[in-house]
């Protein structure tokens, strides 16, 4: 029993330590507890998946790649390693509302720009639902 509490801190930090140095030792704050406890409003329809891979090439992919590895075009270069949303865990480890708070917010001390309402992306809360809904189906593995 004592070895298996053992074995499963260690994994945990493992996966934590892995997340860090997939980010170039960045580590992204927690989002307050209004955001994490927010859901995505729905199970996502197929014109709405469609609509946040639209989003997504238009706005994420030149950093995070198309298949969401963090190797796009612009991911050369930056000072912080855009996310691996396709690393193994990641998307399954992230709650909606955290990823909707990076979206809105961006991630202070990276590139990751803020694309809530009232930025120079203006992205509304429906659009980055739908690019949420559709990283959730295409980068969980």
């Amino acid at each position: 029993m004592k070895s298996k509490i053992i074995g499963s801190i260690v994994a945990v930090m493992f996966m934590f330590v892995a997340s860090a140095a997939m980010a170039g030792g960045h580590v992204t704050p927690t989002a307050p507890a209004d955001y994490l406890s927010k859901k995505a409003p729905k199970k996502a329809s197929k014109k709405a998946l469609e609509k946040g891979a639209k989003t997504y090439k238009k706005k994420c992919k030149k950093c995070h790649g198309s298949k969401g590895d963090g190797k796009g075009t612009s991911a050369e270069g930056l000072k912080v390693a855009p996310t691996a949303f396709s690393a193994a865990g990641y998307m399954k480890g992230r709650s909606d509302g955290q990823l909707y708070w990076i979206i809105e917010k961006g991630s202070e001390g990276t590139d990751m720009e803020a694309f809530g309402l009232g930025t120079d992306a203006n992205l509304s809360e429906k659009k980055i639902w739908r690019v949420i809904q559709y990283m959730q189906k295409e980068f969980t593995k």
